[in-house]
């Protein structure tokens, strides 16, 4: 059965749907086949990322309600091995059993599926998905990194412990004294921590350009980030470096 890893943040704007748009593509490009399916519901974003936006016609919803998941499944062009389930509208309730059924039934069928879920603390959908993967996406202001540590406190209760990827990430907040190391994050919000992305125009750009550049900052933090959940021991730089 293929992984199962679902993208969380407490508040809104932390770039959490970039990375796991971004990510998918990074796992795509290790030959791994991707599901990344939309539950931001009413704020969907993964169809313009995959610039599939203008060929949606059926979502998620369709896809739960009627059984026929193929209709609902997109392949973006230029992405080798990915697929895309758009979100359904923001007054459509999720099945969670339906869900499950259907979850269960494409890991079968996919390396990864990525879930990009709401911003919030409402994570009752994810409770009884076998061997989930959640990631905290936070940006390393004080606000943000207290949103990850509640974050943390819900997931908490349902049994669940998330990881942690810094986003946005600017070394001036350490040079000014804001924070003396990774570890005071790491101690804030009680996450252990899965990668650093730095603050890059690249990503800010990426519904439009659609690419990175290869071997650039943003490219090489997500490499890095890929190869650990794919099981690889790869250490954190020097924040100078990242």
């Amino acid at each position: 059965m293929g992984s199962c890893i679902a993208f969380v943040s407490g508040k809104g704007g932390t770039g959490k749907s970039t990375l796991s748009c971004t990510l998918a593509t990074m796992l795509s490009e290790k030959n791994q086949r991707v599901l990344i399916i939309d539950l931001d519901k009413g704020l969907k974003c993964q169809d313009i990322f995959f610039g599939i936006d203008k060929d949606i016609v059926f979502d998620l919803s369709d896809a739960l309600s009627s059984g026929n998941y193929n209709d609902s499944m997109y392949y973006p062009k230029n992405y080798k091995n990915i697929c895309v389930i758009a979100a359904p509208p923001k007054d459509n309730e999720i099945n969670k059993e339906l869900f499950l059924k259907f979850l269960n039934k494409f890991r079968k069928e996919f390396d990864t599926v990525i879930l990009d879920m709401p911003a919030g603390l409402d994570f009752s959908i994810l409770e009884g998905i076998d061997g989930l993967t959640c990631i905290c996406v936070s940006n390393s202001d004080p606000i943000s990194v207290r949103g990850a540590y509640a974050v943390k406190c819900s997931l908490n209760e349902i049994n669940i412990s998330p990881y942690l990827i810094v986003n946005k990430f600017d070394k001036i907040l350490m040079e000014n004294g804001l924070y003396n190391n990774f570890d005071d994050i790491i101690d804030i919000s009680g996450l252990r921590l899965l990668g650093v992305v730095p603050n890059s125009s690249e990503l800010l750009l990426f519904p439009v350009c659609r690419k990175l550049k290869k071997r650039g900052k943003a490219y090489n933090s997500l490499k890095r980030i890929s190869g650990r959940l794919c099981g690889e021991r790869i250490l954190l730089p020097h924040p100078g470096k990242i």
